[in-house]
């Protein structure tokens, strides 16, 4: 009687649950929910079809077809991609239904395609063999002209794959950056400043001021990519990371960094429309981004960029047709003038028929690494490198291996300066959140240890720095490549990275003004070497009209520049190169070119508009004041033994008319005219 019971109730429960999933096929909130959860999956809104899938599950808890479309919809969003396969699991444990209606809300089974979906989720929860026969029992029930083949191939070597980098994985020493940097958000796209005393990094966490609070993605309703910059405090930590103000309500994220930290270069996307550029620091702010032109950005899709540490070679990623295949990398050079030269396709070597992204140039330049979708991946975007061979050309790549990849996108990876670590982020067991920001020690170093030349240059006492026109130019006499690092306009401090076995020539520069001047060689005995200079800049006290000395000539300190100027009063328009003071210049002159082996030297001619007797207009009087000094210089300097062109050469002369107009005043306003009546020569 007892197991007569039991079995009668069984029966009864069976029938009431048939009953309920039968019902709900008149079910107008069934059908509802269901409509709705459809077309969000048509419109590939991923989050919200799994919540409202989620909503229908829990009408029809056995629904074999709802099981499939909630797993479905799971393997599309970014991190909940492992929870699909308990629902393709599911799905896929009853008879497939080969003439399957995706739109009926009375479709009770699975496509066959749900055997290819458990497949992938079974290959990201690192079950490869059983993946692998998922896929096999799929090619038994379809013919070779499925539109999934080529992925069910496809899908079969990266579970091969899989297995044979989970087998020997590499030596990598993978760390949490730690929870300053790190959110319960996503957190990613970590780039790093040579010297690495700041980071940037995009983020999609809850602004601090919450600006953003109704600023949200429409498809996943997350907020929007914002960049933020962190700093190393004096202990060698990370401080709190602070909101960039070129952020917009669309997304902004981070994908490059110049070695000197003053060029962000940064990726927009508004509607779909994604464009890289780059922004400049002045003082604390960030310029407004600018794009890039037509020779990089177009009317398609592009989404990183990379810049060598001399600022020559952008490696970018677009989506532009007739490469090899989706994303592909390009390269551009830039041209004697500054702009961008035409874009070429990295080639097959590189680029794959499947994705290429976020490629990142090592500082010395001799390695690259990116992510791709092709090559030997392991399963999603993996990082691989590439090495440059003496030619300039890129070797074919390889994977970076497990557990640096994984079975899901990898994708962002810097390498630094010493080329044993590098940033990258990641979903890992033990991380605050979503993506996190990760460091890595790497089993084999790569690259050559490079070198920095950092340093300040310093106003003089009682004067503040320029607002711009600092910089460092720097020529590497054995490649002869030209590199140039701007000083920051806050504090005058400077960052240029430099090669090994290599000898520079560097000049420091006040605009057009060389301040100071050196030769610098870096050792290759494999050390890291970092020099370090402070340029002091010297207050310059300029000549000024004294009618009492209308013949004046000095030189600055340091031998770096030297003045003279000869104010013509009434009654004296004479020049004489027999006078004490021209004579005393010219020795000046000596002293700069001997300091600095090249000078130039500029003359400005002057007239008032007090008409003039000598001349037939005052723009002639001054024009023959500036000839008649430089006939003097150049007779004086080559009598002393220094050459035009060798030792020194002319800018093109200044001529100018100036000051008040004639009124006839002129002995009212002796003092006012005379002060514009000149000759005024520099060397520097």
């Amino acid at each position: 009687m007892k197991t007569r019971f039991f079995s009668l109730l069984i029966i009864a429960v069976v029938a009431i649950s048939n009953s309920f999933a039968a019902s709900n096929l008149g079910n107008p909130e069934f059908i509802a929910a269901f409509a709705e959860a459809n077309k969000l999956m048509e419109e590939k809104f991923w989050d919200q079809a799994v919540k409202e899938w989620r909503n229908v599950l829990v009408m029809d808890p056995e629904n074999v077809n709802v099981n499939f479309k909630l797993g479905y919809c799971l393997l599309q969003t970014e991190t909940n991609k492992t929870d699909a396969l308990i629902y393709l699991e599911k799905a896929t444990s009853k008879k497939l239904n080969a003439s399957y209606d995706p739109f009926d809300p009375k479709e009770k089974g699975a496509p066959v395609e749900a055997l290819y979906y458990l497949a992938i989720a079974q290959h990201l929860n690192m079950r490869f063999d059983r993946s692998t026969e998922s896929l096999e029992a799929m090619k038994g029930l379809v013919s070779k002209n499925h539109r999934l083949s080529n992925q069910i191939n496809r899908a079969i070597e990266t579970n091969n794959e899989a297995k044979k980098q989970v087998a020997s994985p590499k030596n990598y020493k993978i760390t949490n950056a730690g929870e300053i940097l790190n959110s319960s958000y996503a957190d990613f796209g970590p780039v790093l400043t040579f010297d690495e005393t700041s980071i940037f990094y995009t983020s999609r966490r809850l602004r601090p001021d919450s600006t953003n609070a109704n600023i949200r993605d429409f498809e996943t309703d997350k907020f929007r990519d914002d960049i933020y910059v962190a700093f190393k405090g004096r202990d060698g930590n990370w401080v709190q990371p602070e909101l960039l103000n070129l952020n917009s309500d669309d997304h902004d994220a981070t994908i490059s960094v110049s070695p000197d930290g003053n060029t962000l270069f940064i990726y927009q996307d508004s509607l779909g429309d994604g464009q890289v550029k780059y922004s400049t620091i002045l003082g604390e702010t960030w310029n407004a981004p600018v794009k890039f032109g037509s020779n990089i950005n177009s009317k398609y899709w592009e989404t990183h960029c990379t810049i060598s540490a001399n600022g020559n070679e952008l490696y970018f990623v677009s989506d532009r047709p007739n490469g090899q295949g989706k994303r592909d990398i390009y390269r551009c050079d830039r041209n004697a003038n500054g702009s961008w030269g035409i874009s070429q396709n990295l080639g097959a070597i590189i680029n794959t028929t499947y994705d290429e992204d976020a490629p990142f140039l090592s500082p010395d330049g001799a390695y690259l690494y990116f992510a791709s979708k092709g090559h030997t991946t392991m399963g999603g975007f993996d990082l691989f490198v590439s090495k440059k061979d003496k030619d300039g050309n890129w070797g074919a790549p390889e994977n970076m291996g497990y557990p640096l990849n994984t079975v899901d996108d990898d994708i962002f990876f810097q390498p630094m300066a010493d080329g044993k670590r590098a940033f990258y982020s990641s979903r890992r067991d033990g991380g605050l959140g979503d993506l996190d920001i990760y460091e890595v020690v790497m089993p084999v170093k790569k690259g050559d240890q490079l070198a920095s030349l950092k340093g300040v240059f310093k106003p003089a006492k009682g004067t503040d720095l320029p607002k711009e026109g600092l910089k460092v130019v720097i020529l590497n006499t054995k490649s002869n490549e030209k590199q140039e690092s701007l000083a920051k306009n806050d504090n005058g401090e400077f960052l240029a990275v430099l090669q090994p076995c290599s000898t520079y020539s560097i000049d420091y520069l006040n605009g057009t003004e060389k301040l100071k001047s050196e030769s610098l060689s870096v050792p290759c005995d494999g050390e890291k070497h970092d020099y370090t200079r402070e340029i002091q800049l010297i207050k310059k006290e300029e000549i000024v009209f004294n009618p009492e000395k209308p013949i004046q000539t000095k030189i600055d300190a340091d031998k770096t520049y030297a003045e003279y100027s000869h104010y013509f009063l009434y009654g004296k328009s004479d020049f004489s190169i027999e006078e004490k003071e021209f004579v005393e210049f010219i020795g000046n002159c000596q002293k700069v070119i001997d300091q600095k082996a090249f000078v130039t030297i500029k003359i400005e001619g002057s007239a008032s508009y007090v008409p003039t007797v000598s001349s037939k207009t005052n723009e002639i009087l001054s024009n023959e004041r500036s000839v008649n000094a430089q006939a003097a210089l150049t007779k004086a300097l080559l009598k002393n033994g220094y050459l035009e062109n060798v030792d020194f050469k002319f800018a093109a002369p200044v001529n100018v008319v100036q000051g008040k107009k004639f009124e006839n005043d002129a002995v009212a306003n002796r003092t006012e005219y005379e002060k514009h009546q000149y000759i005024k020569v520099k060397v520097q």
